[in-house]
């Protein structure tokens, strides 16, 4: 059983880490959008571009997370990007 276990969790640490680079990828983008967003004077916000979001992962999720488990990580992973932009000085 040690085994397995700790082949799980050497898979785990590697998945970790490439969401770490999936997640710092996003953020290079949300910099973007923070960038033309300040120049063109548009707001931080886009509900309608979030709700998109959340229902394009909703909609192609095959688990096993359900649903309010897949809202709540992306629903973290957008305030964290509004939050970014607004550090880097989009409009609120």
């Amino acid at each position: 059983m040690k085994d397995a276990l700790r082949e799980q969790r050497t898979t785990i640490d590697e998945v970790d880490l490439e969401i770490l680079r999936l997640i710092n990828r996003r953020a290079q983008a949300v910099a973007e959008i923070a960038r033309l967003k300040r120049e063109n004077k548009l707001p931080v916000s886009d509900e309608a571009r979030e709700a998109a979001v959340l229902h394009v992962v909703l909609e192609r999720n095959p688990g096993p997370l359900n649903a309010a488990s897949i809202r709540r990580i992306f629903g973290a992973i957008l305030a964290e990007s509004r939050r970014f932009q607004h550090h880097l000085g989009a409009e609120s």
